[in-house]
């Protein structure tokens, strides 16, 4: 499943969040495990350092050495049977000695011990072959750690859920920004839409009502008036088509989405254009092998209205040139023509859908008007980007870029 940009932001934001804070406060929680610990093997230390400086009386010495230091500690003598005697008692739940090797491996230092009760222990060689051990229970320490690192998971929820509710405002403000922006877009145009619809209609009114109360009585002005009424007919089907194309662009479905070939495409219309135009100088410059995810019905029909532009707002003699090329992990197609062009105001980057430029162009040329915004409309549901560019021929360059399947 895609994840929308929105939900890719929020995701990674608290992923960045959580990992800085588990991060920080796990080397902390560490650090103070680390730090009682050492305390608890410094106290070992010293009351086997106390048997190993008194090796006539080592027993004696180690207990003193717990007795002077107040310490909970278990204090066991271990024979070389195997037999162990219980020298002094503390709250720990001894549980008996460990394996041979956690003893021998206990006189060089502290050595943990799991038990019910954990536990560490540090041991003292005797002479014949008996140890000394003793054991100081780190149960308290264990439990601490757990508190902590509980803390820490209840630190780094509500810090999570701090952060999701900010991200959740945030974007809610900014689909509120840019929901009135398109909804000023969308007033724009259908009153755009309207006027284009209402003034074919008034011209077919006249004249219906001209025909219908016999006020051209005249062959010829009958047949001027059927062919305007003709001419208006279509061009308020064409302006209907374009706006229930507008209207699928921006439903969240799509049609026939597959892998296709935008090289083949864009060299199909490409050669198609160079026939119907012979007089003018037509460039075609495409890298094959090129393939997007979309729809072929969609980016035909982006690719038909950039050269009907052309075509419509161009001299016939014009020179085009279309170019499909791999840019890192995009495609760019740029159609471009010697023509006139648009006023400056209109060259921009990124243009969304919705947007017309000079609208008599339009009425002048039989369109419906909402070639750029279906052109448009077309790029922003292929994920991709469209521009106006002022072309290096003199004209106006259409620049779409896509994702590479």
């Amino acid at each position: 499943m895609k994840l929308s940009q929105t939900s890719r932001v929020s995701f990674f934001t608290v992923l960045l969040l959580t990992l800085f804070t588990v991060g920080i406060g796990g080397i902390t929680v560490k650090h103070s495990l680390d730090v009682e610990v050492q305390k608890v093997d410094q106290s070992l230390g010293f009351v086997a350092l106390s048997a190993y400086e008194n090796p006539g009386q080592a027993v004696g010495a180690a207990l003193f050495a717990i007795e002077q230091s107040n310490l909970d500690a278990t204090l066991t003598l271990l024979a070389r049977d195997g037999s162990e005697t219980l020298i002094n008692e503390s709250t720990l739940q001894y549980p008996g000695a460990p394996a041979l090797r956690e003893v021998e491996k206990a006189v060089r230092s502290a050595v943990r011990v799991s038990a019910e009760t954990p536990f560490r222990i540090r041991t003292v060689p005797l002479e014949g072959g008996d140890f000394i051990i003793i054991a100081l229970s780190t149960s308290e320490i264990d439990a601490n750690f757990i508190s902590d690192l509980q803390y820490l998971a209840l630190v780094t929820l509500i810090l999570n859920s701090f952060a999701s509710g900010l991200l959740f405002l945030y974007f809610r403000r900014e689909r509120r920004t840019a929901d009135s922006a398109s909804l000023a877009r969308m007033q724009e145009f259908l009153g755009d839409a309207s006027h284009e619809l209402r003034t074919p209609l008034t011209v077919i009114k006249g004249y219906v009502e001209m025909l219908s109360k016999d006020q051209l009585t005249a062959p010829a002005d009958k047949s001027r008036a059927f062919n305007r009424v003709g001419s208006e007919i279509t061009r308020m089907e064409t302006l209907i088509q374009d706006l229930l194309l507008l209207a699928e662009l921006g439903e969240s479905g799509a049609r026939d989405i597959e892998t296709i070939d935008l090289s083949e495409i864009v060299t199909a219309h490409g050669t198609d254009f160079t026939t119907l135009n012979p007089d003018r100088t037509v460039g075609l410059q495409v890298t094959p092998g090129l393939f997007i995810v979309g729809s072929r019905d969609y980016i035909s029909r982006f690719i038909q209205n950039a050269l009907t532009n052309i075509v419509r707002h161009t001299g016939s003699r014009d020179s085009v040139r279309i170019t499909l090329v791999k840019s890192g992990k995009q495609i760019e197609l740029k159609i471009e023509d010697s023509g006139p062009g648009l006023p400056d105001s209109a060259y921009r980057e990124d243009i969304r859908s919705l947007n017309r430029f000079d609208k008599s162009r339009s009425r002048e040329n039989g369109g419906s008007g909402l070639g750029m915004s279906i052109m448009s409309a077309v790029i922003e549901k292929l994920d991709g980007k469209f521009s106006l560019r002022k072309s290096e021929m003199g004209g106006l360059a259409i620049v779409a870029q896509l994702p590479i399947a």
